[in-house]
């Protein structure tokens, strides 16, 4: 008999950023979910408020656009069309 051992739902902060694919760093930077406290002290980050957090992300008006060009000059980098 095989074993399933499923998926955390609550996720280290180095398990947070893996699933997120980005380093410890850059996920302390840019992602919004605050951990909940296990026992008020172990730091946990839900997979669904990240998942939720990373589905936002998906419905900023340039990426409906699909023009990764604007969102570059939209972040202030004006020379991308300049090269094409």
């Amino acid at each position: 008999m095989t074993r399933h051992n499923p998926e955390p739902r609550l996720l280290t902060q180095s398990q947070a950023a893996a699933y997120c694919g980005v380093c410890v760093d850059n996920f302390r930077k840019a992602c919004p979910v605050k951990p909940v406290n296990l026992l008020d002290r172990i730091p946990r980050y839900d997979r669904r408020a990240l998942d939720r957090w990373i589905d936002s992300l998906e419905n900023s008006p340039a990426e409906a656009d699909g023009d990764l060009v604007k969102v570059w000059e939209d972040a202030g980098n004006s020379s991308a069309r300049k090269r094409h």
